[in-house]
């Protein structure tokens, strides 16, 4: 396996660090916030149904410094803890 450099881009960026799948990704939870709130007559509650699913969005495919995102590592944790050999204790 070929290690990337971190100078070189792999993937089309429209911001910096979010691609075009996060970018329709956001837009799409815009559009079922929206209607959410929609069906909602408090004031409040419609403020927070519009920005609950944008703001979870932005907030996993958000970039952190060393290149990943926190969904990449909450997958990785998944996948960790469900390939742990269990192991028996014996009293």
């Amino acid at each position: 396996m070929y290690l990337i450099p971190k100078n070189i881009k792999t993937k089309k960026e429209i911001f910096k660090g979010l691609g075009i799948a996060e970018v329709i990704t956001i837009s799409i939870s815009l559009v079922i916030g929206y209607l959410l709130q929609s069906f909602i007559s408090g004031i409040k509650l419609k403020i927070f149904f519009f920005f609950l699913f944008p703001l979870i969005c932005v907030l996993l495919f958000l970039p952190l410094p060393n290149g990943s995102t926190t969904l990449t590592i909450f997958k990785k944790f998944i996948k960790y803890n469900k390939n742990q050999k269990k192991y028996k204790k014996y009293l």
